[in-house]
């Protein structure tokens, strides 16, 4: 089983809140703001840098490639899934409030593993919203979405292995290059144990609510997850 394409049978709720067009109606506003936010920054987040590096092998250098990227990706999976061209606005809101909820959990990791290393303080409360935004939008997109997904892809699809294992280690090493890309060569920020075990936990609980809720959940808890820090004091 995909995690892109899952079986309705065995999760039909998931098959509801994970549409492809509804998580790109639902993620549009926030790629828009993240966006418009960080058009005079320099600093922006590592994943969306990531992914610019990568158009740029294709000859696209714009700063937006990466956001079209996403709507991209969405557009095609929505296409190969064979769904309606329907928007269930019903669930879109849905997934605003079940973004929210479901970052009270990794609001209270944080406070049992309070983080003491990371990158700089942004100077304004803009900056330090559309930098939570851009993470949760762009991470999840590289480290949930497309790594997952080609693991289960070569696992599964090619090498025919249980695809109970296969998601299993899909999610732990997904978690582990997470956490590990805040760090050099990657990250900005020297290695420190407490911060990479913190986001190996952090991301071992975002892909399984990627596995089983879908792309558009897993970003907007982890963007909701960060607007809260940003909202409550200074960004860890």
């Amino acid at each position: 089983m995909s995690p892109a394409q899952p079986s309705r049978k065995s999760s039909p709720q998931r098959g509801l809140l994970a549409r492809p067009l509804d998580a790109l109606v639902f993620l549009l506003p926030l790629i828009i703001f993240y966006e418009a936010a960080s058009v005079t920054r320099t600093d922006r987040v590592i994943a969306f840098d990531l992914m610019r590096r990568f158009f740029e092998l294709f000859g696209t250098v714009a700063v937006w490639a990466p956001g079209i990227g996403v709507l991209t990706v969405l557009l095609a999976t929505h296409i190969a899934s064979g769904q309606p061209w329907r928007i269930r606005w019903g669930r879109v809101g849905l997934m605003y409030f079940e973004a929210a909820f479901l970052a009270i959990p990794l609001l209270g990791l944080n406070w049992l593993i309070p983080l003491t290393a990371g990158e700089a303080i942004t100077p304004t409360l803009v900056d330090r919203l559309a930098l939570g935004i851009g993470a949760g939008i762009y991470e999840e997109l590289v480290f949930r979405l497309v790594l997952i997904s080609i693991m289960v892809m070569i696992g599964v699809d090619l090498l025919k292995l249980k695809p109970s294992s296969v998601a299993v280690v899909a999610v732990l090493l997904s978690s582990l290059a997470f956490a590990a890309h805040h760090h050099a060569p990657f990250g900005t920020e020297p290695f420190a144990e407490i911060p990479f075990f913190f986001r190996t936990i952090a991301g071992t609980y975002l892909a399984i609510i990627f596995w089983y809720r879908g792309y558009g959940s897993a970003a907007g808890c982890h963007a909701a997850y960060n607007v809260a820090l940003a909202l409550l004091g200074p960004q860890s």
